[in-house]
């Protein structure tokens, strides 16, 4: 199999597809077999696998490589698209995604449709393979986004099953309890520059939104031009979080006097205590951190209008 980035893609009778889906999702199992079912073209098969514990997505993964497939597709949010993400690493394989999660941050950057039946129908219709950056904290891969403070501290507090239930919006109680946390003091390496600062959140992206596309840091961070973003906020003050807070309204976030902004390809953070860091949304590392990026290591099935290179 020959696969060229950003050129046209199908699926096409002999193939075979893994699709790897985490029983969490928010769409219910049953839901996801009749989708599958009713989309998937002639000729082409079909091996569903479900994932059983955290972490279990990346083993599926592997092991789908092993069998010599033709594509696989994650069935989740996005920490089971990072997880499976993260074994197909530089192989060229075509990744595809059926929205499952709460916010689907990841699917929604690239285009994917919101509903899991179109998303499908992308899948297993016309469309492209475009490249994606992966990043990198402590090695460990991630495809978002990464946090330390602010962010990492209300997904650590928000409540699995009410975010099954209601989407982001689960996600408003716990900020509110998280603006109530002390900033943390950090000390950042990157660059060949350090910066030190008091700071309610430290940002790494590698795409552009937060929790969902209309929230942009900057409409100029993408995941496929071999850069992280390092974005510190040095608001502390309620009058100054909300001065900032108000510049996502005319993306122009990154443009307060109290955000650093800096474009960066591998960055060290410490802090003055432990902080936990989030990676597209799970809580899996801790300050002190180390981040880097790999350049166009995933190859994303996305659709045709949304390759513009």
């Amino acid at each position: 199999m020959t696969l060229e980035s950003g050129k046209a893609h199908r699926f096409t009778k002999g193939d075979r597809v893994v699709v790897i889906a985490n029983p969490a999702t928010r769409v219910n199992t049953r839901t996801v077999v009749t989708i599958l079912e009713r989309t998937v073209p002639d000729g082409v098969s079909l091996d569903l696998q479900w994932t059983r514990a955290p972490g279990g997505a990346k083993d599926l993964a592997a092991e789908a490589l092993q069998a010599a497939v033709d594509g696989v597709i994650a069935v989740g949010g996005d920490g089971t698209v990072s997880d499976v993400a993260s074994a197909l690493l530089g192989t060229g394989m075509p990744l595809g995604v059926l929205p499952g999660g709460s916010t689907n941050i990841v699917a929604r950057e690239h285009g994917v449709p919101k509903d899991m039946f179109e998303a499908a129908r992308l899948i297993f219709g016309r469309h492209v393979l475009a490249p994606a950056d992966v990043a990198l904290c402590n090695e460990r891969p991630f495809l978002h986004m990464a946090g330390a403070g602010f962010d990492s501290l209300f997904f650590n507090m928000t409540d699995p099953a009410l975010k099954r239930r209601i989407g982001w919006m689960a996600y408003l109680p716990a900020a509110a309890q998280a603006l109530l946390v002390q900033p943390a003091t950090y000390r950042i390496e990157a660059e060949g520059e350090v910066i030190t600062a008091e700071s309610p959140m430290v940002l790494v992206a590698n795409g552009a939104s937060i929790i969902t596309p209309m929230l942009k840091l900057s409409p100029d961070i993408r995941s496929d031009d071999g850069w992280l973003d390092l974005i510190v906020v040095t608001a502390t003050k309620p009058h100054e979080l909300a001065s900032v807070l108000a510049r996502f309204a005319t993306l122009q976030f990154d443009k307060s006097p109290l955000v650093v902004h800096r474009r960066i390809r591998t960055l060290s953070l410490a802090s003055s205590r432990e902080i936990p860091v989030e990676l597209d949304g799970d809580v899996q590392e801790t300050t002190p951190a180390t981040f880097g990026i790999v350049p166009a290591a995933i190859e994303f099935i996305v659709p045709a209008k949304q390759w513009s290179h």
